[in-house]
């Protein structure tokens, strides 16, 4: 795949380092980031489980596969069935896309191969990768070397990895952290961008622990006020990336996540 889908480079101010960068897929994000996303990042997004969350797993995903990149999706908080039909309400019709291997669901979520086929097209069901036992790291490798196997050309590839559900596994959090940096660590050398998904339940000492494995981190945080809820993301840090310390607020019209305003963290 071609080079110049990407966003571009962008220079970092006092040295000859040149970054490139793809787009996030989220409205307004880009600016902030000066360009775009880090091509070979790492990313964790910290959020509770939201319309918001969901919309922005699923653009950044659909964003890449615009741009003819191909993408894998593992289901850690509900099953791949649920995440296709959430993409298609968002208008992102990803029926070909599976079909063709552009879209990989590594479904570590619905347990058992039946199960995993409920609600999606029959053509479709042989697509979906079953992880049975999350405890299970070789079936866990097993099953993403699997899907990255299908996948034509992994160049370019965007991930998204959630957060795994405290009742499907009795790994610590950290532990299961550490298998999904390690995981998709490998493809590093692929121009890859993998966003991890953590539940702002895990303790904020917890959760720094984690950060220093991650080239950026998210922070997504709903404020619950007396008329009306709302969404703010913060940019605790990005790689090659000078990121004011600013609270961004979230807008979601028709399905999909922009951000809206800027208010400065006081």
């Amino acid at each position: 795949m071609a080079n110049g889908k990407y966003a571009g480079t962008h220079h970092m101010t006092g040295g000859p380092m040149i970054v490139t960068r793809v787009p996030s897929g989220i409205p307004g994000l880009d600016t902030v980031l000066q360009g775009g996303i880090p091509t070979n990042s790492s990313l964790a997004l910290r959020t509770e489980p939201s319309n918001f969350a969901e919309a922005f797993q699923q653009q950044f995903v659909a964003e890449g596969l615009r741009l003819g990149f191909p993408a894998l999706y593992c289901c850690l908080t509900r099953s791949a069935a649920s995440v296709i039909n959430s993409m298609k309400l968002q208008g992102f019709e990803v029926t070909e896309h599976i079909a063709n291997d552009d879209l990989v669901f590594l479904d570590c979520y619905s347990m058992h191969k039946r199960t995993s086929a409920i609600g999606i097209a029959k053509e479709l069901q042989n697509k979906v990768i079953i992880v049975s036992d999350t405890d299970d790291e070789k079936m866990l490798q097993d099953g993403l070397a699997t899907a990255v196997e299908r996948v034509h050309d992994i160049k370019g590839l965007r991930a998204v990895c959630e957060n795994v559900a405290g009742t499907l596994t009795s790994r610590s959090p950290v532990e299961m952290m550490r298998w999904g940096r390690r995981a998709f660590g490998d493809l590093r050398a692929f121009q890859t961008v993998v966003l991890h998904t953590f539940p702002t339940s895990i303790r904020m000492g917890l959760f720094n622990l984690m950060a220093p494995d991650f080239d950026g981190v998210f922070d997504m945080k709903i404020e619950r006020g007396t008329d009306r809820v709302r969404h703010f993301l913060s940019i605790q840090k990005m790689r090659m990336t000078i990121v004011p310390p600013k609270m961004h607020e979230l807008d979601l019209t028709n399905g999909m996540v922009t951000l809206k305003t800027i208010q400065k963290i006081t």
